[in-house]
């Protein structure tokens, strides 16, 4: 169950539940938002160090040493790359850094430009797509694998779903890959006949800002290393990356603590980002560095505008907010944990909906 409850009474029964819980997940935004405590810059500093310096260093270890004697400098650039990506880019996409503009735009930069995420595309993708609709198979782009996976019952049975429990693990390496290919101009015009989106940059603009990054950083390793060289630590990189990548996204909202039921309530939002989301974890530790912070994610769905650094804090205070009224949020206790909960919804939606139950975690919140 999402929402374990133990709370009783007509106040929070049924519908009324649904609405008792919205009214009080506004409040508490509002509260938090009202009464921000921002990072100090000591402590913006540090952050920033402890994921540039690895970054820089992984990087300058790729152009001196020939592959494959700088596969220890691949592995250190590929996990700072993630980190500044869940972190100072994913803020800068959300407009929530806390820094000078220029800084916030190098760091954010820094991140994406390895792996060719166009900042642009994401405020698209991520903010406008996915953080309105999550979880929902027409709109959400983070749960859209066509025939090769399904994590909501919503989404049509493929008979290739069949064996999605064990393909998909095989395939997760090479999602930053795949997002190499320039496929923006089409998902613009697919997006903008949906109601309710309208996208207005050009589709030729997302692929210059998305592939300018990538020049930047490959050219000089293929002028450093041999072709076979060079070839090979992007190779690598990107199965590093792109493994770590979607294990950071997948137990963000694809386990079996999520609702990956077809049941969309346009009139509770703010219960959708509870019922759809989950945390790994409830301490700052390597997976919180790792991840860029995004591992508190409910309350990150809760008020996208927090920083990384607020929601620690932000999260223990929600957790206390809602056990006054029976509710514990959907937690994994650690990242093997959480893997192992994606890898069971995987499994119980790679069957053919007429063998099994719809998958409808979540809608126990209003029985």
């Amino acid at each position: 169950m999402t929402l374990r409850t133990q709370a009783t009474g007509a106040t929070v029964t049924g519908l009324r539940r649904s609405e008792y819980l919205e009214a009080r997940l506004r409040a508490f935004r509002a509260r938090e938002l009202a009464d921000r405590q921002h990072p100090t810059p000591t402590r913006v500093a540090a952050d920033a160090a402890s994921r540039v310096l690895p970054l820089l260093g992984g990087y300058t270890g790729i152009l001196l040493f020939a592959f494959p004697y700088n596969l220890p400098a691949i592995a250190v650039f590929a996990i700072a790359t993630v980190s500044v990506l869940g972190s100072w880019f994913h803020d800068s996409v959300h407009r929530s850094v806390q820094a000078p503009a220029t800084v916030a735009f190098l760091l954010a930069r820094l991140g994406a430009s390895p792996v060719g995420f166009s900042p642009s595309w994401w405020a698209y993708k991520h903010v406008r797509l996915h953080h309105r609709y999550p979880g929902n198979p027409e709109f959400d782009p983070d749960i859209q694998f066509g025939r090769l996976g399904r994590v909501s019952s919503a989404q049509q049975w493929q008979p290739l779903h069949l064996t999605q429990h064990v393909h998909m693990w095989l395939l997760l390496p090479f999602s930053t890959l795949n997002m190499l290919k320039p496929a923006e101009p089409g998902l613009v015009r697919r997006y903008n006949n949906l109601p309710g989106i309208r996208i207005t940059t050009p589709g030729w603009f997302f692929l210059v800002d998305k592939y300018a990054g990538p020049v930047v950083v490959w050219v000089p390793v293929l002028l450093a290393q041999s072709l076979r060289g060079a070839v090979l630590t992007f190779l690598v990189f990107h199965l590093l990356t792109g493994t770590l990548v979607s294990f950071v996204t997948q137990v963000q909202h694809n386990t079996a603590l999520s609702d990956a039921s077809d049941d969309y309530s346009a009139r509770w939002p703010l219960c959708e980002q509870v019922l759809r989301t989950t945390d790994v974890g409830r301490s700052q530790d390597f997976w919180w560095w790792l991840c860029g912070g995004v591992n508190f994610h409910v309350a990150h769905h809760l008020a996208p505008s927090l920083t990384f650094f607020e929601l620690p804090a932000v999260t223990a205070r929600l957790r206390a907010d809602l056990r006054e009224i029976g509710i514990d949020l959907p937690v994994h206790r650690n990242m093997i944990e959480a893997l192992r909960s994606h890898a069971s919804l995987v499994r119980s939606l790679a069957r053919r909906p007429s063998d099994s139950l719809p998958h409808r975690l979540g809608s126990s919140l209003d029985r």
